[in-house]
């Protein structure tokens, strides 16, 4: 009785310790699966970074272009603008030369003025491209953030199901087997006390 004693918990430690190697196993799977998708997480955000990087400094590159051909283009226009006035003057009847001195003055101020304005309104809209292009480029990482993190919780989900699966499929065999042993052990009863009867006559 003792010597099948000994089997029966030798069977049933046997179960119990491949059940927990299944476990770390599968564990140590998922840990090196983890390690792999967050290298590969790492990669994915320097690429991001990387292209967001060039997406503003593409765009430095162009507003610096406007910022110098700004003055060039204001120059050119400034001229034409010029000759035209001092042209529409000469048409108009009785002005003396001192009084067309003192528009053509006012012309200059006003035309400095509005070149001043032209200048401060790219310098606003270069300043609000880059903040667009920078909360844009807060949102592609924010976004890939959020997928990586999806990503991640979706393999915890995964390894946590394949636990309970082994710890359910392991509850069962368990059960299985002690339900076997029921029928084996009353045998191993009913042999004895057959040789106990058999030992009295």
């Amino acid at each position: 009785r003792e010597r099948e004693a000994v089997v029966w918990d030798l069977e049933e430690r046997h179960m119990q310790e491949r059940h927990q190697l299944l476990k770390q196993q599968l564990k140590d799977q998922y840990f090196l699966q983890r390690h792999d998708l967050l290298r590969k997480h790492g990669k994915e955000m320097e690429q991001m970074q990387r292209y967001n990087q060039r997406m503003i400094e593409q765009l430095n590159v162009r507003q610096q272009q406007e910022r110098v051909r700004q003055p060039k283009v204001q120059r050119s226009e400034g001229k034409t603008r010029m000759a035209q006035y001092k042209k529409s003057l000469h048409l108009v009847a009785g002005l003396s030369s001192a009084e067309q001195r003192e528009r053509i003055k006012e012309f200059a101020q006003q035309e400095d003025k509005r070149q001043k304005a032209e200048k401060l309104q790219l310098q606003q809209k270069h300043e609000q491209q880059l903040r667009d292009m920078q909360s844009e480029c807060d949102n592609n990482v924010l976004e890939l953030q959020q997928l990586q993190n999806e990503k991640c919780h979706l393999l915890v989900e995964h390894e946590t199901q394949k636990l309970k699966s082994l710890d359910e499929d392991h509850n069962h065999a368990i059960k299985d087997w002690r339900e076997r042993l029921r029928p084996r052990k009353k045998a191993l009863e009913d042999e004895l006390n057959q040789n106990k009867r058999d030992r009295k006559s």
